[in-house]
């Protein structure tokens, strides 16, 4: 028995040295992003740029990394052209997959909504009103009228997937597919910097466009250059 303790004792104290050298490496990395910044002098400079599997993300200070995903190349081919409109098809077709995917040439796109993200909406939906209710009984109006708009509007694009009786409506083309798929895309990529960095999510609400055209319109009286 006191072996097995040593061993306890011994396995518990190493996960408490890892954990704590993960928080040095992290607190190194954001520190080292915004030391590269102020050394630049650039202090309207922020980075979105993809390294390897991660993308470095650093803004009015903050520093984070996000795993690969297409909606973060989308935001980069904005972020390159400011106030340039492109349309979503040749931002699907530039990383060449819708869905996963190879993109067709013409023809009916198929269902709006495949099945994984039909599941994955009414699931979101379901979330939201166990928390909508819970939020009610604690009187949180903040976190009441959050939950609402986002139910209404994932009810709002579910009912536009699914016609009479809960059947599917054909996307009209490739183009109504891309626009859907960006735009998806997109969204969840603004949701994820939110969780690190507010404000950023807020710039991005605020300038970038989606929908069939997507652009990214920058306030002209706020100088700030990305590093790509």
């Amino acid at each position: 028995m006191l072996r097995i303790k040593s061993y306890h004792d011994t396995i518990e104290r190493q996960a408490a040295e890892l954990a704590s050298m993960n928080r040095t490496l992290e607190e190194r990395v954001q520190a080292q992003v915004v030391e590269i910044l102020a050394l630049r002098g650039l202090g309207g400079t922020a980075v979105f740029r993809q390294e390897g599997e991660f993308w470095t993300v650093a803004f009015e200070g903050t520093a984070f990394r996000l795993k690969d995903t297409k909606g973060l190349h989308y935001i980069a081919a904005l972020l390159r052209g400011p106030e340039r409109e492109l349309h979503a098809l040749d931002l699907v077709v530039s990383h060449g997959t819708v869905d996963g995917q190879a993109l067709p040439v013409g023809g009916d796109a198929g269902a709006v909504l495949d099945a994984e993200a039909k599941a994955q909406y009414k699931a979101r939906l379901d979330e939201l009103d166990d928390e909508l209710r819970e939020a009610e009984r604690w009187n949180d109006a903040e976190r009441t009228a959050r939950a609402r708009d986002e139910r209404e509007m994932l009810a709002h694009e579910l009912a536009g997937a699914l016609g009479l009786g809960g059947r599917d409506r054909r996307a009209a083309s490739d183009a109504e597919r891309a626009r859907i798929n960006v735009t998806r895309a997109i969204r969840s990529v603004i949701d994820r910097i939110a969780e690190n960095s507010p404000p950023l999510a807020q710039h991005f609400e605020a300038t970038l466009r989606t929908g069939t055209f997507c652009s990214y319109t920058p306030d002209p009286r706020v100088t700030l250059r990305w590093d790509l």
